[in-house]
C-alpha cells in the first residue's frame, strides 16, 4: 500500500485528535470548520485457523467514515474459500451477515492454508503456515524485587510476585503471541509478543503478569508464522504511537492482496491455567 493511501486512511483519525488538542489549549473559544476528505471504503478480512476443533470463522466488513457509528459495515454474499497444501478445499457458508464458517478444513501444524475471498468482482488472497504446537510446561510464581528504593522507606527493596510461563522452544525459527486471561477476562494490554532469537531450541521463561491472591490465570501460547508475527508487531506499534507528536501512523503489515485490511492466519495454541492461592503466593521464591 502506498504512503499516500495510508495517510488518507488515517487522516480523519489524526484530525479528530488534533481538534481535541486545540479545544483543550484554546478553551474552546473558536469554532473550527473542517473539510474532511473521505477515503474509499476498504474490505477488512479477519480470519484465523487454529489446531483446535473447528469450525473456523472468517469475518468480512468495510472501513467506515469518521462520522459513522464505530461499527464496521458487514460484507455479505461473498465467496470465501479456504484450501490447504494437501488438496482439501472448503467453501465457507455465510451463517449470518459478514460471518463465514468452515465445514471441512482442519487446522494441523505443518500445513499451509490459502484463503480466497471474492467480493464485488474483486478477489483477495492470503497464505499462512501453521507452525508447531508448543506445549506450556508449567506456570510458576517468582518473586521480583524493585530496582529502586522509595523515599521514606526503611531501605528495603519491595518484592512482588509474578507469573512466569515455561516452555521448550523447538529447534526452528519460531514466533509467539501469549494471551493472558484473569478470571476469564482479557484486558487490552494482556498479551506478549516474543520471538526465539536468543532462545531457539532452549527452555524458555516468559514473564506474563503480576500475581494477585485469588485470581485464576489462563495463558494461551500461540505459535505464529513470520508474516502473522509482523502483522501483530506493526499493529502493536500503531496503537501505541503518538498521533500528534510522532510520525503519521501506517496501516499494519498484512498478507492480504488487493489492498484489503486485516489478516488471515493459521496458528497452534497451547493453554495452561494456574490458581493463585495464599499458600502458592506466599511460597514464591
Amino acid at each position: 500500500m502506498q504512503t499516500k493511501t495510508k495517510i488518507k486512511s488515517n487522516q480523519a483519525f489524526l484530525i479528530g485528535i488534533l481538534m481535541i488538542t486545540i479545544f483543550v489549549f484554546a478553551g474552546c473559544e473558536k469554532v473550527i470548520n473542517l473539510n474532511l476528505v473521505e477515503s474509499k471504503p476498504q474490505l477488512v478480512i479477519e480470519g484465523l485457523i487454529t489446531d483446535g476443533a473447528g469450525p473456523y470463522t472468517v469475518k468480512l466488513s468495510k472501513t467506515g467514515s469518521y462520522f459513522d457509528e464505530p461499527v464496521l459495515p458487514l460484507v455479505t454474499k461473498a465467496v470465501v474459500v479456504i484450501s490447504d497444501n494437501l488438496g482439501i478445499t472448503d467453501t465457507l457458508k455465510e451463517t449470518k451477515p459478514g460471518i463465514y464458517l468452515t465445514s471441512k478444513v482442519q487446522g494441523i501444524p505443518g500445513r499451509t492454508y490459502n484463503l480466497s475471498v471474492l467480493s464485488e468482482n474483486i478477489r483477495y488472497t492470503a497464505t499462512s503456515t501453521m507452525f508447531s504446537h508448543v506445549p506450556i510446561d508449567s506456570l510458576k510464581l517468582r518473586k521480583s524485587y524493585s530496582e529502586g528504593i522509595a523515599i521514606g522507606s526503611d531501605g528495603k527493596q519491595d518484592a512482588r510476585v509474578e507469573i512466569h510461563c515455561f516452555f521448550r522452544d523447538p529447534p526452528e525459527k519460531n514466533f509467539y503471541r501469549a494471551y493472558i486471561y484473569t478470571n476469564g477476562n482479557r484486558g487490552y494490554e494482556d498479551y506478549k509478543l516474543y520471538d526465539d532469537q536468543y532462545t531457539n531450541g532452549k527452555q524458555t521463561d516468559l514473564q506474563v503478569k503480576r500475581a494477585h491472591i485469588g485470581d485464576i490465570i489462563r495463558v494461551d501460547l500461540i505459535s505464529l508464522d513470520k508474516s502473522t508475527y509482523k502483522y501483530y508487531t506493526t499493529f502493536n506499534d500503531l496503537i501505541h504511537s503518538n498521533p500528534i507528536f510522532g510520525s503519521t501512523p501506517m496501516n499494519p503489515n498484512t498478507n492480504l492482496t488487493n489492498g484489503a485490511l486485516g489478516f488471515f492466519g493459521a496458528c497452534a495454541i497451547s493453554t495452561k491455567t494456574i490458581i493463585i492461592t495464599d499458600s502458592l503466593y506466599n511460597s514464591a521464591k
